[in-house]
């Protein structure tokens, strides 16, 4: 199974989140690491690559930026964008 941790940038972003998006966050990349990264929510037709962007939040109002390095089962999250109020 693979595990997330954060990139010191994002850190920096997660704590400036609003606290309600915090649980969501890590909930999603809970269940990112659960299945396969690579795979996770990829449209068909996608191209495989080892860093991806993705949506997050109730409405999608978050975008997270992440690396997969499967030699360490990491998901290095590089970056975490919030649109939301």
């Amino acid at each position: 199974m693979f595990r997330w941790e954060l990139e010191d940038l994002a850190e920096e972003q997660l704590a400036s989140l609003p606290l309600p998006v915090t649980p969501m966050l890590t909930a999603f990349l809970d269940a990112l690491v659960l299945v396969d990264p690579m795979e996770y929510q990829r449209r068909a037709g996608e191209a495989v690559t080892p860093v991806r962007m993705l949506p997050f939040g109730a409405r999608g109002e978050g975008l997270v930026t992440f690396l997969v390095y499967p030699p360490d089962d990491l998901v290095l999250v590089l970056r975490i964008h919030w649109l939301g109020e």
